[in-house]
């Protein structure tokens, strides 16, 4: 990098009062009126003379040549920008960048591809490291502007302010609900058939199918292997216990916190429906029906079981089902997804995980040219940069849909628009792999056709979407922002706290501890952690979240 602090942008600082509990902020903003180089707000080419941009980013084995990139040279043609990179390794590129913060080290005019923290936001926030885009978004931001309007997400600004009320970053945000709704179990169809049973509707009609899958030996081995129900401890919404606690109350995989209408902020394991869902998984348990190994084996014994010669998974969660099945892809047409069930007071919620962007790309203060590196990133968001970006060169590793193709979101009312040819994951050298800033909007990211293979996972997972989509509470807790004082404290809570929740569900549910006994006790114990301070913070952070637009 031989980028001279002569480069550093002029900043100006304004104080203002933007959250509620926060204090007085120095909220700065970049002046940008003078960069008489560069275009008006959304024309192209950006800089009307040409200019170097720097940009840091993780190499990447599967892109051949970033500096010959199809992606980049589009880039460089559209915008007058010529594009050199500085690439850290890719193993350990977030330490060496840590490094770098913290010894004051010259960074890169820009980085793409590190998903940064609100928190090292803040806490570089005095030295002035990140430039913040306050005023660039609202005077330079054609297509950030537009991303707003279209996203599916409600005040999609929200998710990229920072507490102390400046947008830092450029997101890289898909709409694929597909991803939404990952929290999903699948039941094998083809033991119902032979049994002559029903997809369960409720959790005691799931209780019955479970006894018959243990008892009547229906993958035919006269052995008694089947498993009822099963996961993993570490696989993607893998937690069996999880998806069944869903027919008692809400369970946010992440985070464990519910919001009620009045957007108050409980944690779960306090809900007395919580004790219910516990003492109903442990009845499971207790008849041999609910796999205890699920709280213990890793992903990957968990897809040996689904591996295993004779079938044996009789129920089992899982967000990637075609994951599980790679070894063998015929036994994905066994199963069926297994729709919320209806607890004993009619619940029966779907785990949603609301898209929300992040953070792909920042401009430091090394930066010779903020505005024209700000306008680069906006012109990514369009949807012209954004297709190329993550499918490749048109007409050669992608194509436009036809209308008498059929979309593998057909089944959610998305039209077709993308025909992939080049394999997502090859070695080439057509794009970056999704290390930029994107938008890929709802028609683009679940416009992809269906090649008529029943066996494509994708395609699997996108019929099974209707059986989940609209399940999930009216309000659910998506995001909080936090002070670097409260986010240290709130770090150090939630890790106490969470681990000995979650030990202690698996110590309830297998008959370790008794819940009807236990449960008050268990109370206690959460209490003296420090939970009554764990939600005040969690409270606080989630309405300075929902106030930040306001």
């Amino acid at each position: 990098m031989n980028k001279k602090l002569s480069g550093v942008v002029a900043v100006i600082l304004c104080v203002s009062m933007l959250f509620a509990g926060c204090g007085k902020e120095e909220n700065i903003t970049v002046s940008t009126e003078n960069d008489k180089n560069v275009t008006e707000s959304g024309a192209l080419p950006i800089v009307k003379e040409k200019i170097t941009l720097e940009i840091g980013l993780k190499s990447n084995p599967k892109v051949e040549d970033f500096d010959t990139n199809a992606f980049t040279l589009f880039l460089e043609e559209k915008t007058g920008i010529d594009l050199e990179f500085f690439t850290f390794a890719s193993t350990g590129a977030n330490e060496k960048l840590n490094v770098m913060l913290g010894s004051n080290t010259e960074l890169p005019e820009v980085l793409m591809g590190f998903s940064l923290k609100d928190s090292v936001f803040l806490d570089y926030a005095d030295q002035g490291i990140f430039v913040p885009l306050n005023d660039y978004i609202e005077k330079y931001g054609y297509w950030t502007k537009k991303m707003f309007e279209a996203s599916l997400t409600e005040d999609l600004e929200r998710y990229m302010i920072s507490a102390d009320g400046n947008y830092y970053w450029m997101p890289s945000y898909t709409e694929q609900r597909g991803n939404e709704y990952g929290g999903k179990a699948w039941i094998n169809k083809k033991w119902l058939d032979k049994l002559g049973l029903e997809v369960p509707k409720t959790t005691e009609d799931l209780r019955e199918v479970l006894k018959a899958f243990k008892t009547k030996d229906p993958n035919g081995n006269g052995k008694a292997d089947e498993i009822g129900f099963t996961g993993s401890k570490d696989g993607w919404n893998e937690a069996a216990w999880k998806f069944l606690t869903n027919s008692f109350v809400y369970h946010n995989y992440a985070d464990m916190v519910t919001v009620d209408d009045n957007h108050k902020v409980s944690y779960t394991y306090v809900d007395p429906e919580f004790k219910e869902a516990l003492k109903y998984l442990n009845s499971l348990v207790e008849e041999g029906l609910f796999d205890v190994q699920s709280f213990t084996q890793d992903k990957n014994i968990f897809r040996a079981l689904a591996a295993s010669e004779d079938v044996v998974l009789g129920v089992f969660a899982t967000g990637s089902p075609d994951v599980m099945h790679s070894e063998n892809m015929e036994r994905l047409k066994e199963y069926v997804a297994l729709p919320p069930l209806e607890g004993p007071k009619g619940v029966a919620y779907a785990y949603k995980n609301t898209s929300a962007p992040k953070c792909m790309g920042v401009i430091t203060k090394y930066c010779e040219n903020p505005l024209a590196a700000f306008r680069l990133m906006d012109f990514m968001l369009s949807e012209e940069a954004t297709l190329f970006s993550r499918y490749g060169v048109k007409g050669t590793d992608w194509t436009e849909a036809k209308e008498t193709d059929i979309c593998l979101f057909g089944d959610i009312g998305v039209k077709p628009r993308i025909n992939q040819i080049l394999e997502y994951g090859a070695k080439q050298n057509s794009h970056w792999y999704q290390i930029n800033p994107e938008f890929r909007s709802s028609p683009i990211a679940e416009g992809m056709t269906w090649d008529g293979d029943e066996l494509n996972g994708e395609y699997y997972k996108a019929n099974a979407l209707k059986e989940y989509m609209g399940k999930e509470p009216k309000n659910i807790f998506v995001k909080a922002l936090y002070t670097p004082e409260e986010s240290e404290e709130y770090n150090e809570l939630y890790n106490t706290i969470h681990n000995y929740a979650t030990e202690n569900v698996a110590m309830f549910v297998t008959g370790r501890r008794d819940v009807d006994k236990e449960w008050d006790t268990f109370q206690k114990e959460l209490d003296n952690m420090g939970l009554e301070r764990f939600i005040e913070l969690t409270q606080s952070g989630y309405d300075r979240f929902r106030g930040a637009k306001e």
